[in-house]
Order: structure tokens, then C-alpha cells, then sequence
């Protein structure tokens, strides 16, 4: 499936970004070239803490690879094969927490088989999901394997439940939502 984007941001996005503290925010299709830059920025801004500023950047690239290769909100390159999925990255940044979001669209059924991993993943001890981590690993040679290792490890590092909701779009598409939360000074 192929959709514009045509989302300009107004005058009241702009006010609640400054109240939500948002340090970084961008919409759009996810290059690589661009990711790069959006990750080197995210390190500088993290910075005060070197142990948390790694975190969040192997997170930032987990999730923002899943929207680029999975999202099914694309562009296509005219001189390549290659489809590069358009979707949202948000950092936010409160007293105790950085939080970490993405938003893409996908079909209805695999919003629905997101959402059953992140509480398979929640609800799974640590120990176990390393483990399953591994166990995909091994076995990643099917499509879309990837975004269920990249949940696993956003939970393994951030250390915090992964955060996920479903934004109906119609029948067959929702945004997929996901927040991945990193407390400061380790707390949860």
C-alpha cells in the first residue's frame, strides 16, 4: 500500500511539543542517511549519562529499522527495488524518564499480533526473554521475524514494560504505537 504524506504540522502542535518536553520529533520516511543524523543528535542530547545515552540509542535504531522495513506506509525509489517505510519517532523527556515512541501504520492483523508480543514480552521474566532472544535469532530467516527481536530487545535494555497501543485507521490498516520508557538514575 502506497499513501502521501501530507501532515503539516500547526501552530498548536508546536505549543503542546514545548509542554511535553519533546527533545527531538520527525515524520516521515525513515532513510538511513537520515536515522544516522537523528541517532548522532540523540547522543549529543544524552550525553550527561553515557550508560543511558547507549540504551536509548541501540533502541532508537531497533525500532526505527522495524518502521523503515515493516511499515506499510512507504515510499519506492525509482532506481531501486527498495521500499522505505514512512512512519513517526518521538523523544521525550521528563524529571526521571526519557521515553522513546514510533508510530507506523500496518496491517489490522499484525497491529493485533504486535500487541499480543509486547504483553507476551511484558509478562516474561528477563532470564526467558534472553532466551528468546536467542531462540529467534536462530530462526530469523522468515519475514517480519526482525520486529519481534527488536521488541525483545527494547525490553531487555529499557528495562521497562513496552508500551503499545492500536490507532484504528480503517478495516484493514492501524498505527502501531509503541513507547519504550528509560528511567534516569535506574529507577523503574
Amino acid at each position: 500500500m502506497y499513501l502521501e504524506n501530507t501532515h503539516i504540522p500547526n501552530q498548536n502542535q508546536t505549543d503542546q511539543r514545548a509542554r511535553e518536553n519533546i527533545l527531538m520529533t520527525y515524520e516521515g520516511p525513515f532513510f538511513i542517511d537520515l536515522l544516522t543524523m537523528l541517532g548522532n543528535h540523540l547522543k549529543v542530547m544524552t550525553s550527561r549519562d553515557l550508560t543511558l545515552q547507549k540504551k536509548l540509542f541501540r533502541v532508537f535504531v531497533e525500532l526505527s529499522q522495524n518502521v523503515s522495513n515493516y511499515a506499510e506506509q512507504y515510499i519506492q525509489l525509482e532506481n531501486d527495488s527498495k521500499r522505505i517505510g514512512i512512519g513517526e519517532v518521538r523523544i521525550r523527556e521528563d524529571k526521571n524518564h526519557y521515553l522513546l515512541t514510533t508510530k507506523n501504520l500496518v496491517k489490522m492483523t499484525d497491529a493485533n499480533t504486535l500487541c499480543q508480543r509486547c504483553e507476551i514480552i511484558n509478562s516474561t521474566d528477563f532470564e526467558n526473554l534472553k532466551n528468546l532472544k536467542r531462540e529467534l535469532r536462530k530462526s530469523s530467516s522468515g519475514y517480519k521475524l526482525g520486529a519481534r527481536i527488536g521488541l525483545v530487545q527494547a525490553r531487555l535494555i529499557s528495562n521497562n514494560p513496552l508500551n503499545h497501543h492500536i490507532l484504528e485507521e480503517n478495516r484493514d490498516y492501524s498505527y502501531f504505537k509503541l513507547t519504550v520508557k528509560f528511567s534516569k538514575n535506574g529507577e523503574h
